[in-house]
Parts: C-alpha cells; structure tokens; sequence
C-alpha cells in the first residue's frame, strides 16, 4: 500500500469539537469528540498532529475553525 499524507479535521457540531482523523496508510478514525472547549480541541488536535502528521514522513494537513487555530497558535508559543 502506498503512503500518503495525514490528514486532521477538526469541526463543530452541536456543543462541542469533534475530529476525523487519516493516518499515511489509510487508517484512522472520525467522528472522536475533540472537546467542549476551543482550549481542549486544540489540545486534541496538537496532541493527533504528534502522532499521525509529524511521524509521517508524507507529513499531513490539519483543517480547523477560527477559533481552535488560534487556540493552537497560543498553546504552542
């Protein structure tokens, strides 16, 4: 099976985040509750890009709203 890059989409549904997630051999999974708060998806999403974007050598896309980006960019300063 050949490689391909990681993908994280992080999306809002009803009260919270949820995620569906693609790792560099097609497996994954979607639909994983990603938290309440933009503070504790950002978090998810950080901790899902460490295991499946930054361990491939493909690397990967994550697609997030406004405010989990954001959340993102303080968390990592």
């Amino acid at each position: 099976m050949e490689k391909q890059p990681s993908s994280i989409i992080i999306y809002k549904r009803g009260g919270g985040y949820y995620a569906d997630v693609t790792g560099h051999f097609g497996g994954g999974y979607s639909g994983a509750h990603a938290g309440d708060t933009p503070e504790e998806a950002a978090l998810f999403a950080l901790r899902e890009e460490g295991r499946y974007i930054k361990t491939n050598p493909l690397g990967g896309t994550m697609h997030a709203p406004e405010e989990i980006r954001k959340a993102i960019e303080t968390t990592r300063i």
